[in-house]
């Protein structure tokens, strides 16, 4: 039999501000590619499908369209991540049994799926979505009271149980398989993920897991094998999420097994480039210039001797399709103002309309520095000076008022009779 393992997609993810759906589009339709070119027998999801608990709506329905049409090549199993809800996925997974044949099913709590049509022997899934630690008694024992040990005991425990299960189910010729959303000891992090569920306190072991012939996990965002003796792979996420990621192969993960296991992988697109760059603005010029950074994201330092004004707008007149998702300025001769004695003896700070012309003279960079500053600053001291006073400035806002109350005022009465009337006076009743 064959099977696609892919995990860690994490729809609806954005860097920084950015969102991703661009490029895990880009990337799934060739995780669609491969489905149809190597036709699997079973298509395993090892969780992250989303990456939050309540996914974006667009994320949603991509998310279960790219599942549908996996399903439609071969039946399709998700376990849940630590980033997926167990609720959505139980209405997942309702709504996926209004299909019959049944082709896709959703798995938020440990169990084992039986397959007698996939292969010539019968197969067994056992599948262990995230469990929290605090979970992890339940699962393992159903008794807290009994439970000693740690995490990676509870989860050793649990993984006897399901891989038990479904060693009797499939039979002495039968193929068992095992997939989880785990941290291993000693696999090797990627930079993004999460410490607070990838560290030493979430690491669990492969021990017993040599009794399943592949182990298709997720968690760790790096592709790699599994340490240890136990055979199988981290297929690692769909797209490198953020810049820790960056030089980070991606890929899905195909598994023949026969008289042997022969697990091959399949390159994924990366998606738009996550370039880092530390330099000066006449370097930064030179690679950007005429498009050289178009179609990427970029992080940037830029040193200078003194601030550059419109640092960004530059970088967009030069590679207009460049997403730039960091960009610092470090300025060595930054000017700072002294303090006098005077206001050192009294404890006195410099005016709030002061500090705001300096800024805008030394460090204000972009749209900041375009208007005129005696108007700017006019306008900054209006604001300053009304600020949690009603009778301070309002910037026209009681005029436009006035004349929004009167265009309604003769919307009422021309509603309201046989003709167009006269307009009601400001605040009058309608």
């Amino acid at each position: 039999m064959k099977l696609l393992h892919t995990a860690d997609w994490h729809l609806g993810a954005k860097l920084g501000r950015h969102d991703r759906m661009e490029d895990h589009r880009t990337a799934l339709r060739v995780l669609l590619d491969v489905a149809a070119t190597e036709r699997p027998d079973l298509i395993v999801h090892a969780g992250d499908l989303f990456d939050a608990y309540r996914p974006p709506y667009p994320a949603l329905q991509h998310g279960v369209t790219a599942l549908q049409r996996l399903a439609q090549i071969a039946p399709t199993v998700v376990i849940s991540g630590n980033h997926d809800s167990g609720a959505l996925f139980d209405v997942l997974d309702r709504m996926a049994d209004m299909a019959s044949p049944r082709r896709l099913r959703f798995v938020t709590s440990p169990r084992v799926l039986e397959f007698d049509d996939l292969a010539e022997a019968p197969v067994a899934l056992a599948c262990v979505p995230f469990i929290p630690p605090g979970a992890i008694t339940d699962y393992a024992t159903g008794d807290a009271a009994r439970f000693e040990g740690d995490y990676a005991d509870g989860i050793r425990t649990l993984n006897d149980q399901v891989i038990g299960r479904a060693r009797e189910v499939a039979g002495p010729q039968g193929i068992v398989l095992y997939t989880a959303h785990l941290h291993v000891d000693g696999a090797r992090p990627g930079n993004s993920e999460r410490r607070f569920t990838v560290g030493e306190d979430h690491a669990t072991h492969t021990k017993g897991l040599h009794r399943a012939l592949y182990c298709a996990f997720g968690h760790i965002h790096d592709p790699q094998q599994l340490p240890g003796s136990a055979s199988g792979r981290y297929a690692g996420s769909l797209i490198p999420l953020d810049y820790g990621e960056s030089r980070q192969t991606k890929q899905a993960v195909v598994v023949t097994i026969g008289d042997d296991v022969r697990i091959g992988e399949r390159e994924l697109p990366p998606g738009r480039p996550l370039e880092s760059f530390t330099g000066t603005l006449g370097e930064l010029e030179a690679r950007a210039r005429d498009g050289g950074l178009d179609g990427c994201f970029l992080k940037a330092v830029v040193a200078s001797d003194d601030p550059i004004p419109d640092l960004a707008d530059r970088v967009a007149e030069w590679s207009p399709k460049c997403v730039i998702f960091n960009l610092v300025n470090e300025v060595a001769n930054r000017r700072v103002r002294p303090i006098s004695q005077a206001e050192a003896d009294d404890g006195r700070e410099p005016a709030i309309d002061d500090l705001f012309a300096e800024w805008r003279t030394t460090a204000a960079t972009g749209r900041a520095t375009k208007a005129p500053l005696a108007t700017v600053q006019e306008l900054f001291r209006e604001a300053v000076a009304g600020s949690g006073d009603r009778e301070g400035p309002d910037f026209g806002v009681t005029a436009l008022a006035i004349r929004a109350e009167t265009v309604l005022g003769a919307l009422r009465n021309g509603v309201g009779s046989d003709g167009p009337g006269e307009p009601d006076a400001p605040g009058a009743p309608g």
